[in-house]
């Protein structure tokens, strides 16, 4: 257990602002605690929105009123859960997929491979932004619609890169001598599949889709930048005018909605920036860690234990006074 220490860790913490998140319609107001004005005990005029952190407020408030930390507690299940939820389909559906054109389809993995190229070149983002154009507006009552959507969407843009890399840790192992000999005793390729390729795809699964789950924070939190909002828009009403803003109030949605007000303002921006931050920085503690525990780099391929500085130093050492005494020798013949 010592071993995953980081991963214990990491894990537990998402999980307990997970259920903070979920439990939030029993301890937090619907409005997220709005306010017009703010006055001290007196019934004095302290200040308007947007109000900077104070004992008031800790985090402060947006110019709509509302609790920056309220908002961050309730929109933590959004940016969770719907990250995990693409995560898990991307490795579901791209690794179901690498698996049967590597195996049971290998004429057309070629094709494959050269279709999913795009993939490559064009940048998942602006595939995105296009698919995900036609929610960007305001409907009401339609936020889960609209997340399931997004959430399809999401996943299509990854399965690519998912099965690419299925196929090619498949294509590797199968130059192993152990499944090499498994076909030459007849094995057939759901045999080698259960038996020899099933225990490292396990390993590998999980490395995969913790490299998607990395992928899939930072393109959610490019679309809140770019005003795509996860559960699509609502509208609030701040001294007259309407502003759009995130439905869901999941991070990267936050950061997204109040990046306009990053120099009048910056805490609004900051805020959700560093707990987006810190939850991308935990996954790649995990990933890191289960890296280094089970021998494995980040193309999913097994790899040689890193040699100590000692070790590699005497064997540097041995090296070069081997090099000076044979090049003595070679001096002393000619």
């Amino acid at each position: 257990m010592r071993k995953y220490k980081k991963t214990i860790w990491g894990s537990s913490f998402l999980l307990f602002v997970l259920i903070v998140s979920l439990l939030y319609p029993l301890y937090g107001p619907s409005d997220f605690d709005k306010i017009y004005f703010l006055y001290d005990d007196k019934g004095d005029l302290v200040g308007v929105p947007p109000i900077p952190p104070s004992s008031y407020y800790l985090l402060g408030t947006d110019r709509n009123g509302e609790s920056i930390l309220l908002m961050i507690l309730y929109g933590a299940k959004f940016t969770i859960l719907i990250a995990l939820c693409v995560t898990i389909l991307r490795v579901f559906v791209g690794g179901i997929l690498g698996i049967l054109f590597s195996l049971w389809l290998k004429p057309l993995l070629l094709v494959i491979k050269d279709y999913l190229l795009v993939y490559k070149i064009v940048p998942p983002i602006i595939i995105t932004i296009v698919l995900m154009g036609r929610v960007s507006f305001y409907m009401e009552d339609a936020i889960y619609g609209i997340i399931l959507y997004q959430i399809v969407v999401l996943a299509i843009v990854g399965i690519p890169s998912v099965i690419v890399t299925t196929s090619e840790i498949i294509e590797e192992l199968s130059k192993k001598s152990f499944i090499l000999t498994s076909y030459l005793m007849g094995g057939t390729h759901f045999h080698v599949l259960k038996r020899q390729i099933k225990p490292f795809l396990t390993s590998y699964g999980i490395l995969i889709g913790i490299q998607q789950l990395l992928n899939t924070f930072i393109l959610i939190m490019y679309l809140g930048i770019y005003k795509i909002y996860i559960g699509g828009i609502s509208k609030e009403n701040v001294r007259g005018l309407e502003l759009l803003n995130s439905n869901s109030k999941e991070w990267a949605g936050l950061i997204g909605q109040n990046f306009d007000e990053f120099y009048r303002t910056p805490y609004l921006v900051f805020t959700p920036l560093i707990c987006y931050f810190i939850l991308i920085l935990i996954v790649t503690m995990i990933k890191k860690e289960l890296e280094e525990a089970w021998d494995i780099n980040s193309l999913a391929y097994k790899t040689k234990k890193r040699k100590s500085k000692k070790s590699q130093k005497k064997q540097t050492e041995s090296k070069t006074t081997i090099v000076a005494a044979d090049f003595t020798l070679q001096k002393e013949m000619s």
